[in-house]
């Protein structure tokens, strides 16, 4: 058996993310187009939005700096819109991918994602910052009791429980 696996270990890519998703996700795509399964099921999704985190500084190519990045990806088989965002030397850039049937108005939603983006820059800065949570204290070298699942469960809530003491008291509205 273990031969047969190393036999066979040889013969695979050693980058199957890369070379082989890409040939299996096509396949699968036109599957899923001549069975005609769009016609009998409903979209699982009609928006695909992702992030990819970018370098936090300029990159150069012979000596030329990188000015900016146009993130791009692709519109799946019965998605019809891909909103791909990436950060580049403190920016973030926007890519939005769609189908011209699915959704023809695509830029006016670059329009729309512009001016909101423009309104968020008007917004006032808070004034004032979370406090940090304070530092769990070090377990200590001698055994405990096993604690019980009341107990534990206290615990757990109360270290995700976020800090409130500085907080405004706020009047409650009477009706």
């Amino acid at each position: 058996m273990k031969s047969t696996i190393g036999s066979v270990k040889s013969l695979m890519p050693t980058d199957f993310p890369s070379l082989g998703v890409p040939w299996l996700m096509s396949t699968m795509g036109s599957l899923y187009s001549r069975a005609k399964v769009a016609d009998r099921l409903p979209p699982f999704a009609n928006v695909t939005i992702s992030n990819v985190p970018g370098p936090a500084f300029p990159l150069y190519m012979a000596g030329g700096k990188m000015l900016t990045n146009y993130p791009t990806s692709i519109v799946v088989h019965g998605v019809g819109l891909n909103i791909t965002l990436q950060s580049y030397n403190q920016s973030l850039e926007f890519g939005l991918m769609a189908c011209a049937r699915a959704m023809p108005e695509v830029a006016e939603l670059a329009q729309y994602v512009t001016d909101s983006l423009e309104e968020l820059k008007t917004l006032p800065a808070t004034a004032e910052a979370a406090p940090e949570a304070t530092p769990a204290k070090k377990a200590s070298r001698r055994a405990k009791k096993p604690a019980t699942r009341n107990a534990a469960a206290k615990s757990v809530a109360d270290a995700t429980r976020s800090p409130r003491a500085s907080a405004p008291s706020r009047a409650r509205a009477s009706r």
